[in-house]
Protein backbone atom coordinates (compact mmCIF):
# COMPACT_ATOMS: atom_id res chain seq x y z
CA UNK A 1 0.00 0.00 0.00
CA UNK A 2 1.26 3.38 -0.92
CA UNK A 3 2.06 5.65 2.03
CA UNK A 4 -0.02 8.53 1.79
CA UNK A 5 0.86 12.05 2.82
CA UNK A 6 -0.92 14.34 5.44
CA UNK A 7 -4.62 14.41 5.92
CA UNK A 8 -7.74 14.34 7.56
CA UNK A 9 -9.72 11.73 9.02
CA UNK A 10 -13.31 12.69 10.72
CA UNK A 11 -15.54 10.14 12.28
CA UNK A 12 -19.51 11.02 13.11
CA UNK A 13 -21.04 9.76 15.83
CA UNK A 14 -24.35 10.50 17.09
CA UNK A 15 -24.11 10.20 21.01
CA UNK A 16 -26.06 10.04 23.91
CA UNK A 17 -24.47 8.65 26.95
CA UNK A 18 -23.67 5.87 24.14
CA UNK A 19 -23.23 5.79 20.93
CA UNK A 20 -26.40 6.20 19.14
CA UNK A 21 -25.15 5.88 15.13
CA UNK A 22 -21.88 6.14 13.50
CA UNK A 23 -20.23 4.38 10.91
CA UNK A 24 -20.88 0.71 11.73
CA UNK A 25 -24.60 1.35 12.55
CA UNK A 26 -24.60 3.10 9.28
CA UNK A 27 -22.79 0.55 7.48
CA UNK A 28 -24.32 -2.68 8.32
CA UNK A 29 -28.34 -0.68 7.59
CA UNK A 30 -26.53 0.17 4.26
CA UNK A 31 -25.97 -3.42 3.69
CA UNK A 32 -29.59 -4.39 4.92
CA UNK A 33 -30.91 -1.53 2.36
CA UNK A 34 -28.35 -2.98 -0.59
CA UNK A 35 -28.79 -7.18 0.04
CA UNK A 36 -31.93 -7.12 1.53
CA UNK A 37 -30.70 -9.59 4.39
CA UNK A 38 -28.52 -8.66 7.65
CA UNK A 39 -27.01 -11.70 7.06
CA UNK A 40 -26.36 -10.48 3.60
CA UNK A 41 -24.75 -6.81 5.13
CA UNK A 42 -22.89 -9.08 7.66
CA UNK A 43 -21.05 -11.18 5.10
CA UNK A 44 -20.33 -8.58 3.09
CA UNK A 45 -19.00 -6.84 6.06
CA UNK A 46 -17.10 -10.08 6.95
CA UNK A 47 -18.73 -9.62 10.33
CA UNK A 48 -20.92 -12.63 12.17
CA UNK A 49 -24.58 -12.03 12.11
CA UNK A 50 -24.50 -12.07 15.70
CA UNK A 51 -22.56 -9.01 15.68
CA UNK A 52 -24.68 -7.20 13.25
CA UNK A 53 -27.99 -8.55 15.34
CA UNK A 54 -26.81 -6.81 18.46
CA UNK A 55 -25.08 -3.52 16.63
CA UNK A 56 -28.84 -3.00 15.07
CA UNK A 57 -30.61 -3.93 18.83
CA UNK A 58 -28.75 -1.98 20.26
CA UNK A 59 -29.04 1.30 17.98
CA UNK A 60 -33.08 0.22 18.43
CA UNK A 61 -32.56 0.61 22.13
CA UNK A 62 -31.34 4.24 21.76
CA UNK A 63 -33.31 5.34 19.29
CA UNK A 64 -36.42 4.14 20.34
CA UNK A 65 -37.85 2.78 17.19
CA UNK A 66 -37.15 -0.53 15.19
CA UNK A 67 -34.85 -0.05 12.24
CA UNK A 68 -35.41 -3.22 10.32
CA UNK A 69 -38.40 -4.98 9.77
CA UNK A 70 -37.77 -8.71 9.39
CA UNK A 71 -39.51 -11.62 7.42
CA UNK A 72 -38.53 -15.07 8.45
CA UNK A 73 -36.38 -17.56 6.30
CA UNK A 74 -38.16 -19.98 4.56
CA UNK A 75 -37.26 -22.46 1.35
CA UNK A 76 -35.68 -19.05 0.13
CA UNK A 77 -34.34 -17.97 3.00
CA UNK A 78 -35.24 -14.66 5.34
CA UNK A 79 -35.38 -10.76 4.29
CA UNK A 80 -34.96 -7.75 6.02
CA UNK A 81 -35.86 -4.34 5.15
CA UNK A 82 -35.21 -0.60 6.51
CA UNK A 83 -38.21 0.97 8.23
CA UNK A 84 -38.90 4.45 7.10
CA UNK A 85 -37.34 5.43 9.91
CA UNK A 86 -34.61 3.96 9.67
CA UNK A 87 -33.77 5.32 5.83
CA UNK A 88 -34.61 8.76 6.99
CA UNK A 89 -32.18 8.46 9.74
CA UNK A 90 -29.67 6.58 7.60
CA UNK A 91 -29.92 9.12 4.70
CA UNK A 92 -29.47 12.24 6.52
CA UNK A 93 -26.23 10.27 8.60
CA UNK A 94 -24.87 10.12 4.80
CA UNK A 95 -25.56 13.48 4.09
CA UNK A 96 -24.42 14.99 7.24
CA UNK A 97 -21.27 12.97 7.30
CA UNK A 98 -20.95 13.69 3.53
CA UNK A 99 -20.85 17.31 4.58
CA UNK A 100 -18.78 17.68 7.80
CA UNK A 101 -15.77 15.18 5.33
CA UNK A 102 -16.24 18.18 2.53
CA UNK A 103 -15.82 21.01 5.67
CA UNK A 104 -13.24 18.62 7.15
CA UNK A 105 -10.99 18.78 4.05
CA UNK A 106 -11.64 22.48 3.51
CA UNK A 107 -10.00 23.68 6.42
CA UNK A 108 -7.24 20.80 6.79
CA UNK A 109 -6.59 22.29 3.12
CA UNK A 110 -6.38 25.85 4.93
CA UNK A 111 -4.15 25.20 7.77
CA UNK A 112 -2.05 22.61 6.51
CA UNK A 113 -1.99 23.00 2.63
CA UNK A 114 1.75 22.60 0.88
CA UNK A 115 2.66 25.97 1.56
CA UNK A 116 1.56 26.05 5.14
CA UNK A 117 3.89 22.98 5.92
CA UNK A 118 7.02 24.35 4.30
CA UNK A 119 6.51 27.51 6.32
CA UNK A 120 6.28 25.62 9.13
CA UNK A 121 9.54 23.23 7.62
CA UNK A 122 11.67 26.49 6.95
CA UNK A 123 10.24 28.36 10.63
CA UNK A 124 13.23 28.95 12.72
CA UNK A 125 13.12 25.95 15.68
CA UNK A 126 12.62 23.26 12.91
CA UNK A 127 14.81 20.38 13.37
CA UNK A 128 14.79 19.95 9.55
Amino acid sequence: MAEQGLHCKVTVRIMTDKKAFGPGVAAVLAGVRDYGSLQGAARTMGMSYTKAWTIVREAEKIWGFPLMQRHAGGKEGGSSVLTDQAGIVLERYEAMTRQLHALAEQEFQRYFNDEELEKLRKSPGSSR
